[in-house]
């Protein structure tokens, strides 16, 4: 049986407010009525989760967060992986590029790719450990002609999952190119292009989880993906799925990207 493409959306900060994140999840449910063919998934703002959840409980749509921290205990102002269980998510991003660099201004002027890889790593743990599902994030910062994005993607993938063998039924790779994040539909990466990189993430995949786990694993693809290029993208590009950003904003967008999944 063929797994249902996947669309998550990243509402990031986007909507600020309860009763927008609530008007978003009433109108969603109502769209959602008769739709086939395709799982939907929010990741909401730590603060939203609960009621959102509670909006979509008789739905098949899945809730979750933006991120987890790596850590428990005495860390104030973080979330941990079992606190956005508790209020309602099943699965968390881990590593988006917007945290990593973040990660990266702290690190500044030292080696801190392999620190940030570390921290993704324990985030990974931890979301799966409190019974999320991770959706993993990787992508270069720009595409290079020597092939050094390629073993950059591959080195974020083998760091995260070192030893996590046992998520490759749950586990979900989200591929997106920095460089590519905020272009117009026309401009963003093509879907020959995306095409590449899926195949060697699965390759990769094979060499870390052996080729029958890694062929279980949903990779998507995030990075100016919007109502003009879902279709191409989703058809050319080999991929089970989209991340969607700031397209995801407004149900109405968003639900047209979804629509344009369906197989």
């Amino acid at each position: 049986m063929t797994r249902k493409r996947l669309v998550v959306a990243n509402w990031k900060m986007y909507l600020e407010s309860a009763d927008g994140a609530k008007e978003y999840a009433r109108a969603l449910k109502r769209k959602m009525k008769g739709l086939t063919g395709v799982e939907v998934a929010i990741a909401a703002p730590a603060p939203f989760i609960s009621e959102v959840a509670a909006i979509l409980e008789s739905t098949p749509v899945r809730i979750g967060a933006q991120t987890v921290s790596g850590y428990t205990g005495a860390h104030t102002g973080e979330m941990s992986a079992a606190m956005a269980r508790s209020v309602g998510a099943d699965f968390a991003i881990i590593g988006h590029s917007e945290r990593r660099a973040l990660l990266r201004q702290g690190y500044e002027g030292q080696a801190f790719e392999p620190k940030i890889n570390e921290q993704v790593h324990r985030e990974l743990v931890q979301a799966a450990s409190a019974g999320l599902m991770p959706v993993l994030c990787v992508g270069e910062l720009a595409h290079s002609e020597d092939g050094a994005h390629v073993a950059f993607v591959a080195e974020q993938l083998r760091s995260a999952l070192v030893g996590a063998q046992s998520l490759a039924g749950k586990l979900v790779v989200a591929y997106e190119p920095v460089w590519a994040i905020g272009k117009t539909a026309s401009d963003a990466m093509k879907p020959a292009e995306v095409r590449e990189m899926v195949i060697f993430i699965r390759k990769t995949l094979a060499d870390i989880l052996d080729r029958k786990l890694a062929l279980k694993v949903p990779v998507l693809y995030g990075g100016s993906v919007e109502p003009d290029n879902a279709r191409g993208l989703i058809e050319e590009g080999d991929v089970a799925g989209f991340l969607v950003g700031h397209a995801s904003a407004d149900v109405a967008t968003f639900f047209e990207i979804v629509s344009q999944c369906k197989k």
